[in-house]
């Protein structure tokens, strides 16, 4: 029970930090964002902060070459409660239905 308040509480701090993200003032985070998937290869440039952009499904190897953070999503539209951080620089193989970037 202890594990599922604290990832109730991770989730629940997740959707404050994305209420606070201003879409009328949303930018482009510099860099772009790669992703791998079997034979396709998507790169999307300067991603704007606030956007949700469609993933490639299950298996999908995604890297975050921006100066900010993108969250992971398993659904195509952003709103799954679940989400994964992937921060500037890093990578990882993943079911990414959908991105949002933060900043």
């Amino acid at each position: 029970m202890r594990l599922r308040s604290r990832a109730l509480l991770a989730v629940t701090a997740g959707v404050l930090a994305l209420s606070f993200v201003n879409l009328s003032s949303a930018s482009a985070a510099p860099g772009y964002v790669r992703m791998d998937r079997a034979l396709l290869h998507i790169d999307i440039a300067d991603p704007k902060a606030g956007q949700c952009y469609t993933g490639l499904g299950d298996g999908t190897e995604i890297t975050n070459f921006t100066t900010g953070t993108i969250l992971l999503f398993p659904d195509k539209n952003c709103t799954a409660a679940i989400f994964d951080p992937l921060g500037a620089g890093e990578s990882r193989t993943a079911n990414v239905g959908s991105f949002l970037p933060l900043d």
